[in-house]
Order: C-alpha cells, then structure tokens, then sequence
C-alpha cells in the first residue's frame, strides 16, 4: 500500500509540475508570437506611412508652389526618417538589399525633387525634371503599394494562425483548469478508497470477531493490509483453538470434580467389600479353586483403590510443602527403592540403575515428596519397558549461569512411537496393557513439575528407547525451609 501511496503523490506532483511548465511556455509563446504581430503591424504602418510621404511630394510636384515646397523639405526628412527605421528593423540579408535598393530609389527620388524646385517655375528645364520626378514617383507608389499588399497578406496570414494558436492554447487551458481538478479528486478518491476499503474489511472483522463470530476469515487484501489480514487470521484460529481448548478443559474439570465426588463415594463400600472377602477367605472352608477366586477379585479391588486414588491426587491435589532439597539425594533414595522392586529382583540377568549425578548440583526450592513422586513414576515405566539385563540411566546436570537444573531419566526399552508422544502426559491414556496402568501418572507428574515452575517432555533415546527430561527452575534460600 505504501507503494501505491508514493505513486499517487507522485502523479499529483508530476500533473502539476507538467501542468505548470505547460502554461509557462505556453505564455512565454504566446507573449512572443504577439510580440511578433506587434511588429508586422509597426512594419506595414512604416511602409503606409511612407507611401503617405510619396504622395504627398507627388502632391506638392503638381501643385507646385513655396509653401508647398517647405513641406516638401519635411516630406523628403519623414521618408529618410522612415527609411532609416527599416534598415534598423531589417539588419540582416536579403531584406537588408531590398531596402538598401529601395532607398537609393528614394534618394534619387530627392534628388529630383530637389532639382524640381531648384529650377525657375514655367521653364522648360523645370517641365522636364518635374515629369522625371512625377514618373520616379509614380514608380515609387507602384512598388511601394505593391510592398504593403504583399505585407499586408502575410500579416493577414500570419496573424490568423498566431490567433488560431491562442485560441487552442487558451481551449487547452481551458480544459485543463476545467478537468484537472475532476482528475485530481478522482485520482484521490481511488488512493482513499484502496486506503478507506482494506480499513472497513479489517474493521468488519474485527466486529465479528467481538460478536463471537471465530470463523470469519478476511480474504482479498494485499501488500501491508494482506499481512494485517494474514495476522488476523492466525489470531481468529488461534482464538478459536484457545476456546476449544477452553471449554474442553472446563469440561475435564467438572468430570474431573464428578469423577473426584463417585471415587470418594466408592472407596468407602468398597474397602467395606474388600475387608469382608478377606474375612470370608480366612474364616471360610473353601476348595483351592473357590479362594483363587476370591484373591483375584481382593487384587482387583487393590487395583481399583489404586485407581481411586490416583484419580484424587490428580482432581485434588496437595498443597506443596516447599523445602529446600537436594535433587541429587532424593533420585538416589528412589533409586534405591526401586532396586528392591520385584521388577528389578527377578530376572536372569537382573536390570540395572546408572546413576550420572552432577556433584555441584545446586540446590533448588521444592517439595521433597511430590519431586519423589514424580521420579517413582519415571523409575517405574522405565522398568516396566525395559527387557531383562536392560539398563535405566539416571542424570542431572546444571546450567551455566545456574538458573535451572536438568533431571533426564532414559531407558533401553522399546521407546514411544511419534505419534503417541503429544497424547503420553494425557489422563487415563497409557500404552501398557489391560490391568496394568491407570494412565495417571504421567499426567500427575506434568502437573506437579509444571507447579514447580518447570517443564517435562520426552524423546528417543539414542540407545534406543524413551528419555524423559525434567527442567526445574533454581529458586532462593529464603523461598523455603531447610529440610
């Protein structure tokens, strides 16, 4: 849009510019072509006048007396006077020779002129040279009348097409001071409208948007308005998956709230049947095949409480009790918990715990038993994907500037398929088998180190199998209390 801006003000500044240099010249001409007129009209009113003088001598020739001689002599000064006026309008070749020519013509037209009232009145002599100053005279008048025709054509000519050429310049002028402004108003309202258009489309969607409306889309927009545009649309989207996301997870907490409310009501009458199936298996005389029943329905029960209470810890969670501690020894103690698992106990060769601790671990603000929680139940999935004589390896590091701490617990197994990972850290999804996994931890230990202001994800190891990663942030001594 910035580009159709500058071509815009561009047009406008080169229309007035074009426009401006145009009436400038067209004055500059017009003041000299009238300049020009000026002067054929001054040169045929030299000549006219001359000829006026001719006949005037040829006047005083005939009459032929002294007061009409004294105006002789100012006849013979007007017609030198005019001459010398065409030799300086005319400098140059060949007029320069036409007037040189005429006024030798002139000259001796004086001379006869002279010679005329030189000689007594009545004579022969003066008879003689007043025919020859009448006949010079003539001649004079004939070519002189013949000049001004000429001239005057020309004049007539040349002051018709310098009107012509006025009169379209003026029409051009005319027409320009008429549409320019029509043409300056158009060109501005179409840079408005491509200003003014985008505007109204991206304030339309922005109404929409408030009124609820997350699926409008704005399309059509180009150059700067079309990444507004693009900008806009991300956002609709992403607001549209936020309140999805919203609303989902305000359905998860209210099932969460029903399904903490049914795990409540439940444990009660079923630790109830659970003690009178124990009393019943003691008590009871019954065949081999009848009591193998019956623990198998007390391991179910254990299993079902199990899943109670998972799902209360996860929908109910237990204000931390953050402490000082050191992660370093609480891995070491779960480690050796784990150890003692049947898991780890039986087998032939036996899994094993490598334990890569960093020993300037810092010490960080936490709560000692929800950490040790959350590590059981890495410990416990490693062991339950790794084969017989397969390895757990347990590591801790630091960075440099010592802001966070880095737990990474990897393990030989299988590992989990990419497709899996973004739903691993959902709840009640696990990819052991029936019977086996309630699908909670996972989900209970994101929650918990996600409270402690951390982060969890998992990869493939490059062994083979999954590593999961834990950043814990490093806190202040006097954020918590010493253990």
């Amino acid at each position: 849009m910035k580009k159709k801006i500058i071509f815009g003000l561009s047009i406008f500044a080169l229309m007035f510019f074009f426009g401006g240099v145009y009436i400038v010249m067209t004055t500059e001409t017009t003041i000299f072509e009238l300049h020009r007129l000026s002067q054929l009209h001054r040169t045929v009113a030299l000549r006219k006048d001359l000829l006026l003088s001719i006949k005037k001598n040829q006047d005083n020739l005939i009459l032929r007396n002294r007061h009409f001689a004294m105006e002789e002599a100012s006849g013979e000064q007007s017609m030198t006077a005019i001459v010398e006026k065409c030799f300086a309008c005319h400098p140059s070749s060949p007029f320069r020779d036409k007037i040189d020519s005429l006024k030798k013509q002139i000259e001796g037209y004086r001379v006869l002129i002279g010679a005329v009232f030189a000689a007594g009145p009545g004579s022969a002599l003066s008879e003689n040279r007043t025919g020859a100053a009448l006949t010079a005279g003539n001649d004079l008048i004939a070519k002189m009348e013949g000049i001004i025709n000429v001239t005057s054509a020309k004049l007539e000519k040349q002051e018709g097409a310098i009107l012509k050429k006025i009169n379209e310049r003026k029409t051009l002028l005319f027409i320009m001071v008429t549409i320019g402004p029509f043409f300056a108003v158009g060109l501005a309202f179409i840079l408005i409208r491509g200003l003014t258009r985008p505007v109204n489309s991206l304030l339309d969607a922005t109404r929409r948007l408030k009124a609820g409306d997350l699926d409008h889309r704005i399309q059509g927009l180009h150059d700067e308005f079309g990444e507004v545009a693009a900008s806009f649309n991300e956002m609709a989207a992403s607001l549209k998956k936020q309140m999805q996301e919203m609303q989902r997870t305000e359905q998860l907490r209210v099932c969460g709230e029903m399904a903490a409310g049914l795990a409540h009501e439940i444990r009660n009458p079923l630790a109830g049947m659970k003690v009178s199936i124990e009393v019943l298996l003691s008590e009871l005389n019954i065949g081999e095949r009848d009591r193998d029943v019956l623990a198998k329905i007390i391991e179910q029960i254990r299993h079902i409480e199990l899943l109670m209470k998972n799902l209360l810890n996860y929908a109910r969670p237990v204000a931390a009790q953050p402490a000082i501690v050191n992660v370093n020894k609480i891995l070491e103690k779960t480690a050796y918990f784990i150890e003692k698992h049947p898991s780890f106990v039986s087998g032939d060769p036996r899994k094993q715990i490598i334990k890569e601790l960093d020993d300037n671990l810092p010490e960080i603000v936490g709560d000692p038993q929800q950490l040790q929680q959350i590590f059981l139940n890495l410990l416990l999935n490693a062991a339950d994907a790794v084969p017989e004589g397969g390895k757990i390896t347990i590591k801790t590091s630091h960075d440099k500037e010592g802001k966070t701490i880095a737990i990474r617990v990897q393990d030989t197994g299988k590992g989990i398929p990419a497709e899996l990972k973004e739903r691993i850290f959902q709840p009640f999804f696990t990819t052991k088998g029936r019977g086996k996994g309630t699908g909670l931890g996972l989900a209970v230990s994101k929650r918990i180190v996600e409270e402690h202001g951390g982060s969890i994800d998992v990869a493939r190891n490059e062994a083979g199998g999954a590593s999961f990663k834990i950043v814990l942030p490093v806190k202040a001594e006097d954020q918590g209390g010493q253990i």
